[in-house]
């Protein structure tokens, strides 16, 4: 009977000792766990645009502009004769204490293979790799030349006059990248000056062009496509100026503050 109570008795110690040990040995698993704790699975994901990189400035007081392209991008067509040129700055000011300094090389009439080989010649290169933005404005007068014809031959034209413009778009594109392939391009959409005729095929082909134009321009990653057709659509009287075609003050600074919209994170951020 004795040695009967004494077997429980040695039983029921390694029992306890055994759940002591378990215990134990669970309380040092909650320690290393919580030590080195694993990435959850359920954690969202952040992904950053390549456009909203951080600007990587030569100069830490200053933010670069190269204004690239057509009459536009000269600033033809302003009363004031300012431009993209004052207008992009002043949109800034509440954004950065950093100087805006704007380089125009924008020409008159100037077409897509004219801006490719103003490129080609490398004389811009130096101005390019400085920027922080290049600002974009051609396809204006590819387009134009076909806009009187009527409405068969302007389809025939347009797609010929498209694909040529496009592929010399996709080599500007590059010859910004190889120069410098960090700077934020920022790409102008084409609007309609004579949008009050209504004419609605060439608002198909408009469309069209700018929808085409957006895909190749974001392909790029660091470039920003900037629509313009909606803005002045319903604003022709207010921002197209006497000459019937080109941006007027009020025009152009409704344009900057569109341009100043979709890179202010950007800009804050640098």
């Amino acid at each position: 009977m004795i040695k009967k109570s004494m077997w429980y008795s040695i039983l029921a110690i390694a029992c306890v000792g055994f759940i002591v040990l378990a215990i134990g040995f669970y309380q040092a698993i909650v320690v290393t766990t919580a030590a080195s704790p694993q990435p959850s699975t359920k954690a969202p994901l952040t992904q950053t645009p390549a456009a909203s990189t951080k600007l990587a400035s030569k100069n830490a007081n200053s933010l670069q502009w190269l204004i690239l392209g057509d009459s536009i991008a000269k600033g033809t067509g302003d009363e004031k004769g300012q431009g993209f040129s004052s207008y992009l700055p002043a949109s800034f000011k509440n954004d950065t204490s950093k100087e805006i300094l704007v380089n125009n090389a924008g020409i008159d009439g100037l077409e897509s293979l004219g801006l490719l080989e103003q490129l080609q010649t490398k004389r811009l290169d130096k101005a390019i790799a400085d920027s922080d933005f290049i600002l974009v404005s051609i396809g204006g007068n590819d387009v134009r030349s076909i806009l009187s014809l009527n409405d068969l031959a302007k389809e025939d034209q347009f797609k010929v006059r498209e694909d040529s413009y496009l592929a010399n778009l996709k080599q500007t594109l590059q010859a910004l990248r190889n120069a410098n392939p960090n700077t934020i391009v920022i790409f102008l959409g084409l609007y309609n000056p004579y949008e009050i005729i209504n004419n609605v095929e060439d608002t198909r082909l408009l469309n069209t062009w700018n929808y085409n134009t957006q895909q190749l321009v974001e392909e790029d990653g660091k470039a920003i496509f900037i629509p313009t057709h909606d803005l002045l659509k319903f604003n022709i009287g207010r921002y197209i100026a006497k000459d019937g075609l080109h941006p007027n003050s009020a025009g152009y600074q409704a344009l900057s503050s569109r341009i100043s919209k979709a890179v202010e994170a950007i800009i804050m951020g640098s």
